[in-house]
C-alpha cells in the first residue's frame, strides 16, 4: 500500500480507499462499518490527512499537522462522546460546510453516526443529497443496521470485519516478538479478532488484566443459578459503566463459543446470542442500562 494506514489488516478495504483517492473517484459520503476497536476511526483520520495534504501526505505540513492535531479549520470532527446527535448538531454542521472553504477539501468526520436521532439523521439526509460543492462526509458506525435505509442508499460503505485467530496471532507475532506465547494466545482470545483492541491489550498490562478478569467473571456468571447473584453482578457494572461494552462483547464471544461446543443446545445458545445483540442496540440507543441489563439476565 502506498500510505501507512496505523492499523492491523483490512488491506483490501484500504486498497479500495487508495484507488479512489489516486483516481479521484471519491464519493461524496463515506460510511466505515464494523465492529469497534478495528480501526475504523484511524482510517477515517487519515483519509482527511491524505485528502488534505497538497505534498502527499508528508506529515509535516500546517495541513498535516493540523489534521493530526484537530484543529484543521476545514475538517470537522464530531468524535463519539457517548451523547446522541441531535438536530441543533446538524444545523450547526451545515453552517460550518456553508462558509468559505480555505484547503483542498471541507471534510466532516462523524464518530458512530448511529448515535442520531430520527430528527437529525433526516435533516441530515438532505445534506447528503445536496452536498456543497468539494465537501467529503466520512462517517463511522459499530452497528450499520441502525442507520436509515435513505442515508445508507446515499453513501459508498466501506465494510471492516474482526480478522481470524490465525492472522492476529502471526501480526502479534511480528509486532510484539519479546512477548511471551501465553500473552499473544490471552491477547488472541480476549480481543475477539478486533485489531486495535489488541495492540491496547498488548501495550497496556492493566487493561489485559481488567478483560481477563471479566472474562472470568462471566464464567462463573454463567453459573449462577440465582436471579439475586446475577442481579448483584449487574449492579458491580452499573457502578463502572466503561465495563459495559466490554461484558457485552466478552459474553457474546463465550455464548458464541458454547454454541461451537454443544450442538446439541446451539438453538438456546443462538436465542441468548440474539437477546445479547439486542441488549447491545437497546445500550447505543441510551435505553435504562439498569433495565436492559437487567432483562438480559433473566434471558440467557
Amino acid at each position: 500500500m502506498k500510505y501507512n494506514w496505523s492499523i492491523i489488516g483490512h488491506e483490501k478495504q484500504l486498497l479500495q480507499l487508495e484507488k479512489d483517492i489516486a483516481s479521484g473517484n471519491l464519493a461524496h459520503a463515506y460510511l466505515l462499518a464494523g465492529p469497534n476497536s478495528v480501526g475504523k476511526n484511524t482510517v477515517a483520520k487519515k483519509m482527511a490527512g491524505i485528502l488534505q495534504c497538497e505534498n502527499d501526505f508528508c506529515h509535516s505540513c500546517n495541513s498535516c499537522i493540523q489534521v493530526e492535531k484537530g484543529c484543521h479549520v476545514d475538517t470537522v470532527v464530531f468524535e463519539d462522546d457517548g451523547e446522541s446527535i441531535k438536530i441543533e448538531m446538524v444545523r450547526k454542521i451545515l453552517e460550518r460546510l456553508s462558509m468559505t472553504r480555505q484547503a483542498q477539501y471541507k471534510i466532516l468526520l462523524i464518530q458512530s453516526l448511529e448515535r442520531m436521532t430520527h430528527d437529525a439523521a433526516n435533516s441530515f439526509l438532505k445534506m447528503l443529497e445536496e452536498p456543497p460543492e468539494k465537501t467529503i462526509f466520512i462517517m463511522t458506525t459499530d452497528n450499520i443496521r441502525l442507520i436509515l435505509p435513505t442515508i445508507l442508499s446515499r453513501v459508498r460503505v466501506v465494510k471492516f470485519n474482526s480478522v481470524s485467530h490465525a492472522y492476529l496471532k502471526e501480526k502479534l507475532k511480528n509486532l510484539y516478538p519479546e512477548s511471551e506465547e501465553e500473552t499473544l494466545e490471552t491477547v488472541n482470545l480476549l480481543s475477539l479478532g478486533k485489531t486495535g483492541k489488541a495492540v491496547h491489550l498488548m501495550e497496556h498490562p492493566e487493561s489485559l488484566a481488567e478483560y481477563l478478569k471479566i472474562y472470568h467473571d462471566i464464567q462463573n456468571f454463567l453459573a449462577y443459578r440465582s436471579v439475586v447473584e446475577r442481579f448483584s453482578y449487574i449492579e458491580e457494572l452499573i457502578i463502572d459503566p466503561k465495563k459495559i461494552e466490554t461484558f457485552i462483547n466478552i459474553l457474546t464471544h463465550v455464548m458464541r463459543s458454547k454454541m461451537l461446543e454443544m450442538e446439541a443446545d446451539s438453538a438456546k445458545h443462538t436465542k441468548a446470542l440474539s437477546k445479547i445483540d439486542e441488549a447491545a442496540m437497546l445500550l447505543k440507543k441510551n435505553v435504562n442500562v439498569r433495565l436492559v441489563l437487567e432483562n438480559l439476565m433473566l434471558q440467557i
